[in-house]
């Protein structure tokens, strides 16, 4: 029997609605905001068990996470509806599920919502305000209020209620949807390496008339091995002791100065 009462849902979905604004950080991004979105109803839900709620709230901290606000309720929704089945590591499925759907949602979410819909409303008002008429203004915060509420709301309650069904009728499939979204997660994360971490090494041999580029060489070989190289590298010195994020942004912009000083960047 579900511990949350529909009073308890309404607030985790108010909270859900502001949590790219509650916090941000570099690190892990949304995720201070999200945890603060469904810490409460933890709480609730797992009441007299300080350590296991002290566990999952420090899994969703400690996770990154980014994505669209709007289409980001479904993923909020079908969280909440997981963490309150009680079943036994369903953070874990939850945090695997957001991390797989954060990339795909927030894609769609910002191309619909945060531009398609913004420059067709903006536009209507503007061609009507060119006639003298306030209609097209109104009409547009009127829909803006329409999208960022009742959809919203809508995305929320059928990701909860997919959920829940999901958990009352696929239990068996859990594990299997954990090993997926994690899978899914990793490609999601692996894709942004290339696209955002920019390297190219400038050397280029010359013999005689002929030239080769170094960097051709290295893509030829490995596509992009030097940004999942420095990717790597980079994992890998900030799990060393006393290694934080700070210091690692420090660090990298130290680098690159001095590499592009003496033109290996």
């Amino acid at each position: 029997m579900s511990k949350l009462t529909k009073s308890d849902i309404k607030r985790a979905m108010l909270r859900s609605f502001c949590y790219q604004w509650q916090s941000f950080n570099y690190e892990t991004m949304q995720s201070a905001g999200f945890a603060q979105f469904i810490t409460p109803a933890i709480k609730k839900i797992y009441e007299g068990d300080d350590e296991l709620i002290a566990q999952k709230t420090e899994q969703y901290l400690s996770t990154f996470y980014n994505t669209e606000n709007t289409m980001g309720q479904i993923i909020h929704g079908a969280s909440l509806a997981l963490e309150e089945s009680e079943t036994p590591e369903i953070t874990e499925t939850a945090v695997a599920l957001r991390t797989g759907l954060m990339g795909p949602f927030a894609g769609l979410g910002d191309s619909i919502f945060k531009v398609s819909a913004k420059v067709i409303f903006g536009s209507l008002a503007g061609y009507m305000a060119l006639e003298n008429s306030v209609v097209g203004l109104l009409l547009c915060i009127a829909l803006c209020l329409f999208c960022n509420g009742f959809v919203r709301y809508w995305f929320f309650m059928e990701g909860y209620k997919q959920g829940v069904s999901f958990i009352t009728t696929k239990q068996d499939m859990i594990k299997g949807l954990t090993t997926a979204v994690t899978i899914m997660g990793l490609v999601v994360v692996g894709c942004m390496v290339p696209s955002t971490i920019k390297i190219n090494i400038p050397f280029v041999f010359t013999y005689g008339e002929a030239q080769q580029s170094i960097q051709a060489i290295l893509d030829a070989i490995f596509p992009y091995l030097l940004p999942a190289g420095v990717t790597a590298l980079i994992y890998k010195g900030l799990g060393t002791r006393k290694m934080t994020t700070v210091k690692m942004v420090w660090l990298i912009i130290a680098v690159c100065i001095v590499l592009t000083w003496i033109g290996i960047l």
